[in-house]
């Protein structure tokens, strides 16, 4: 049984500016959770999700790498960790330049966001890098799924409605959908 007071685990927060991280991908997971991915993950915002992924995991590696009080072993799993999020990140990416079915799955920012938040309080506060922590964060996981689920279902919809906006809710036939393209890249070139 692993014992751990109170002292221990606040002096082994090295930096508070883990929560410079914690809290923004938090807001920004229940957001997008909310108003983009209300009616499911599409492609784009799974490849979104997978760049917020990559970047999460180079400010990992960045305050890895600015260690040097610690066992070489413990920074060498940290950065394997850090690389195996990173390669993540890039295979969403990557399923989004393809079928697009591993990052529709795998990527919704559900998910994401609480692996993220996870790994960056395990990969800041030392003393939670242990096989306890990944056993509770198994465990907690559920717990969180559905907390989530329930505080977006009672969040306000976006304009009021909760139907999906469609190409054919606007009844555009092809000429009008090709004249706004046609405009769009006359506004890009200008």
């Amino acid at each position: 049984m692993v014992k751990v007071h109170i002292t221990e685990l606040i002096t082994s927060v090295q930096d508070s500016n883990f929560l410079w991280l914690i809290i923004p991908i938090f807001f920004i997971g229940i957001i997008t959770d909310k108003y983009q991915e209300e009616f499911g993950t599409s492609i784009g915002n799974a490849i979104s999700n997978g760049a917020l992924i990559i970047f999460t995991g180079f400010s990992w590696l960045q305050l890895i790498s600015s260690r040097t009080n610690f066992e070489n072993s413990f920074i060498l799993s940290q950065i394997i960790l850090s690389v195996f999020i990173i390669i993540y990140g890039f295979m969403i990416i990557a399923s989004g330049f393809k079928t697009g079915e591993f990052g529709k799955t795998y990527g919704r920012i559900r998910v994401v966001t609480f692996m993220l938040i996870f790994f960056t309080i395990i990969i800041y506060v030392p003393l939670l890098y242990n096989f306890i922590s990944i056993i509770l964060y198994v465990l907690i996981f559920p717990f969180y799924y559905i907390t989530i689920t329930k505080l977006i279902k009672i969040m306000p919809s976006a304009g009021g409605g909760s139907k999906k906006f469609t190409v054919d809710s606007l009844s555009l036939n092809n000429k009008s959908i090709g004249k706004i393209k046609k405009d769009k890249i006359k506004e890009y070139l200008e």
